[in-house]
């Protein structure tokens, strides 16, 4: 088999007006910037997939212009909510890529070779914090009996694990002890990648790397006990699945255009 290749997206954050920035930086721009990068690289992609926070106003304006920036990829874009999603409007714009009706969990199943990699959905709405329950991980565990995989990678927005930062640690995943106790239990699980804290991470949770992205926009930095944003430039990352593992690396684009407003 020939390997699977994986574009992973995060914390967009756009405004239904194009111009509108996040603490000063525009992150409509950005994301069109980002977009073009990958576009200029010649990377292709089997699969795209978005941790969240595709919109700042959760307005179907601002989905409506991220599915026109992400429209070279439709055909094999997956996608999962964040904090700042609504989950009934998300699905409305993406009707076509998002099963389900109005703001029932948004959840996704892909195969790639020996590969099955899943999306979970940690949003709860009108909160930060995100939240994992015994019964979604009943349904990815049922996903894993069903399609009997050698490897799984999951997706999802908020964090499984501590990140080592006050003020992001405050903001996390409440049940991320549930998830804990899956990759405990199940030696499949080789990743999961996330969002939420708009910084490149990386731990271990048994045999489970835990992974997070920068944004496509504004970028935070893990420390202090407050929020912290830093002039660093937007990035993406890339993910490549084989018969025996996989690999992954974070790309930035070139030069930082735009300084945070503190």
């Amino acid at each position: 088999m020939l390997s699977t290749r994986i574009l992973q997206l995060t914390d967009l954050h756009v405004f239904q007006d194009p111009d509108a920035r996040l603490r000063g930086i525009p992150t409509f721009q950005l994301l069109c910037d980002v977009v073009e990068h990958i576009k200029q690289s010649g990377e292709e992609f089997d699969f795209v997939v978005v941790t969240g926070d595709h919109t700042h106003d959760e307005l179907q304006e601002s989905y409506s212009a991220v599915r026109q920036v992400l429209s070279p990829w439709l055909d094999r874009l997956f996608q999962v909510p964040g904090n700042h999603d609504d989950r009934a409007v998300l699905r409305s714009v993406f009707s076509d890529r998002i099963a389900g009706q109005g703001d029932t969990q948004i959840n996704f199943t892909f195969q790639a070779g020996n590969w099955l990699c899943l999306g979970l959905d940690t949003h709860v709405p009108s909160s930060v914090p995100g939240l994992i329950d015994a019964e979604q991980i009943a349904w990815a565990k049922e996903q894993v009996r069903s399609l009997k995989p050698d490897m799984i990678g999951l997706f999802l927005h908020h964090p499984p694990v501590n990140v080592g930062s006050e003020w992001m640690d405050i903001i996390g995943l409440t049940g991320k002890e549930l998830l804990q106790s899956w990759f405990t239990e199940e030696p499949r699980i080789r990743f999961a990648c996330c969002g939420h804290v708009h910084h490149e991470f990386q731990t271990r949770w048994n045999q489970t790397d835990i992974l997070t992205t920068p944004s496509t926009g504004i970028q935070f930095s893990p420390r202090g006990s407050t929020p912290t944003f830093v002039a660093d430039p937007p990035g993406y990352r890339i993910i490549e699945l084989n018969p025996e593992g996989y690999t992954t690396r974070v790309i930035r684009l070139p030069e930082t255009r735009f300084a945070p407003v503190i």
